[in-house]
């Protein structure tokens, strides 16, 4: 299909254009749900993010297709004054003449996206889910005005990424080191209530800081009390200047909770479009599963009559338990329809190929969504099942693959308040490319809070089996790469020996236990204090030559702050190299080499500090 450049017009050609520029397509709502509508009369050809005009001002924008007549919008402005019955019209930017190989000459819209304002004015600044701001007054500011991009843009196709090979450090030791993140990568933070996502989330970005990362926070549902104690939390670490923080707080409707999302996007999205890396944290993202189930339940409400489905459809949605093929993974229909929606915020990030002089960008994303994948630890009830002598291999078969749904609905039923269901946390996991998950919080409530204050480091609540990168190594930094693996190794290994049923009066297992208790202890950190990668490749190293063989946990955190002490009096420069050059080279390693082995016979080091 070609575009005419120039071309004359006939006069009733021109009349005909001039009419489809002021006519456009009309809609009518059929119901209106916690920010969105659901419209009927929209045909096919409008776009997802396509901006569209309610009869009463409102405005709002396309957001998924059930069918050729059946839309779901997402209402940005003015949703209080939309009603069922309204008309709605979409927003047209151009009308082309173009010339089809099989169809011949015919008429095209081009539709107006709604767009939102990604400038660099927003740095530095708290704002809503259409970058408006509020000065003391209480007055609305628009901000970033100087760029503008869609609210709902597509992911970049294959042709125009680029593998991921390049770390984009958090400061964390035991992410760094267990589940590196690279530049480009979506990684997800999985945990229960007060496990710790959020300051994992902020650590991710102030530990951005002099890095030349563009961050965008995205406080999602938190009260405003939350909301202020993040803000602080980043100006307090200098990580403010280089951060947006996008807000939707409690009381949002949920069409703004996930424009708040797609918002924070497309902020990062001109940074990496720019040719620079951009960082966005979504905390949290459970507004995306709520926002399906919304979907779902009011065309469920409106009723197959109200909807006018037809004969196909009505066949389709008998269909939906049907296995189909998406992306090479065999799904149910719903499930493959529910992936997809889950995937057009999660494939956003990418690292892309540069153009020319200009190196490609990156976006990484780090989703929160609270909740637990499943354990994968074996009941006892299937074995039972295989134990009754009565049934018949088909009945057994049933009776599994009964207890099976039953335990399903049943985890579905027990999620915790706050948490998504299980089964959308794994959903998750086969999107993003790869997740941490925390487990419950090592000490109470209060033990936490006053450790956050005092600074005391708390022991990494990291769940070593179920957190992983399916990065690998090509994230890490080549300094980590040959120390990381081992830590994985040595916790793996305690885990294991426990689980098998070795008793503990065994030396291998009282040996892998007491390594993984260094090794926790050992990664523990206070929060909001980002460890350089110098320091971390110090521990690591520490690690592996077995320095801390004859430690208790409990003295770890003062032996290794002694270390890394002596470390800098003796080659003042080595920590910093390594940060710099995220390398580490034999001379290095042969001057830690050597702090250890002279910490290793002496009690104290009183040592005067040479030039390394």
């Amino acid at each position: 299909m070609s575009v005419f450049r120039s071309r004359k017009n006939k006069p009733n050609q021109l009349e005909l254009l001039r009419r489809l520029e002021e006519e456009s397509e009309s809609g009518k709502v059929l119901m209106v749900r916690d920010g969105m509508a659901i419209v009927e009369g929209l045909k096919n050809d409008a776009p997802i993010g396509t901006e569209l005009a309610f009869v009463s001002g409102a405005s709002g924008v396309l957001l998924w297709r059930r069918s050729d007549n059946i839309c779901i919008v997402l209402l940005l402005s003015g949703a209080k004054d939309v009603a069922a019955g309204h008309r709605v019209a979409t927003k047209i930017k151009a009308i082309l003449q173009v010339v089809d190989d099989v169809d011949g000459p015919m008429t095209k819209r081009e539709f107006e996206l709604f767009q939102v304002p990604v400038g660099e004015t927003l740095l530095g600044q708290v704002c809503n889910f259409v970058g408006q701001s509020k000065s003391s007054q209480g007055v609305p500011i628009q901000l970033g005005v100087g760029a503008q991009l869609p609210l709902f843009n597509q992911g970049p196709n294959m042709e125009a990424r680029t593998p991921i090979n390049e770390a984009l450090l958090t400061g964390i030791k035991a992410v760094d080191a267990l589940t590196p993140l690279g530049r480009g990568q979506a990684l997800m933070v999985n945990g229960p209530r007060r496990s710790g996502k959020t300051s994992l989330g902020l650590d991710c970005i102030l530990a951005q800081r002099l890095q030349g990362v563009r961050c965008v926070y995205a406080a999602i549902n938190k009260s405003q009390e939350e909301v202020e104690a993040c803000v602080e939390v980043l100006r307090t670490g200098g990580a403010l200047p280089y951060t947006t923080v996008v807000v939707a707080q409690q009381g949002c409707s949920l069409g703004e909770r996930y424009a708040a999302a797609c918002y924070a996007c497309s902020i990062g999205e001109y940074a990496r479009d720019s040719g620079r890396p951009a960082l966005v944290v979504h905390d949290d993202l459970s507004c995306m599963p709520e926002m399906w189930n919304t979907i779902l339940a009011s065309l469920v409400d409106l009723g197959p009559d109200v909807l006018d489905v037809s004969d196909k459809e009505k066949e389709e949605v008998k269909n939906l338990d049907t296995m189909v093929d998406y992306e090479g993974t065999l799904l149910s229909a719903t499930a493959a329809q529910r992936r997809k929606f889950f995937a057009s915020l999660i494939q956003r990030g990418a690292r892309l190929l540069g153009k020319g002089s200009r190196p490609g960008g990156s976006l990484t994303l780090v989703p929160i969504l609270p909740g637990m994948p499943a354990t994968g630890e074996p009941g006892a009830r299937p074995a039972q099942v295989a134990a009754y002598q009565h049934l018949s291999r088909q009945q057994k078969e049933k009776l599994l693959a009964a207890l099976e749904r039953s335990s399903q609905q049943a985890a579905v039923r027990q999620a915790p308040k706050g948490c998504v269901s299980t089964e959308i946390v794994e959903e998750f996991m086969s999107i993003t490319d790869g997740q941490v998950v925390l487990q419950p919080p090592i000490r109470n409530a209060s033990a936490a809070g006053d450790a956050a204050s005092s600074r005391i480091p708390l022991e990494t609540n990291i769940d070593p089996r179920a957190s992983i990168s399916r990065i690998g190594s090509r994230a890490h930094p080549p300094a980590l790469a040959t120390l990381a693996p081992e830590l994985r190794f040595n916790l793996a290994q305690a885990v294991d020996a426990q689980r098998f049923g070795m008793v503990s009066s065994n030396e291998v297992l009282v040996r892998e236990q007491l390594q993984a208790r260094l090794v926790k202890a050992a990664l523990a950190q206070a929060p909001h204090s980002p460890v350089p990668l110098g320091e971390q490749v110090a521990i690591l190293y520490a690690l592996q030559k077995g320095f801390f063989r004859n430690s208790k946990p409990e003295d770890i955190q003062g032996e290794l702050a002694e270390a890394l002490c002596f470390l800098r009096r003796m080659h003042p420069t080595a920590l910093a190299n390594i940060t710099a050059t995220q390398s580490m080279s034999e001379p290095i390693e042969a001057a830690m080499a050597g702090v250890l082995e002279v910490l290793g016979r002496m009690p104290t080091s009183p040592v005067a500090p040479v030039n390394s």
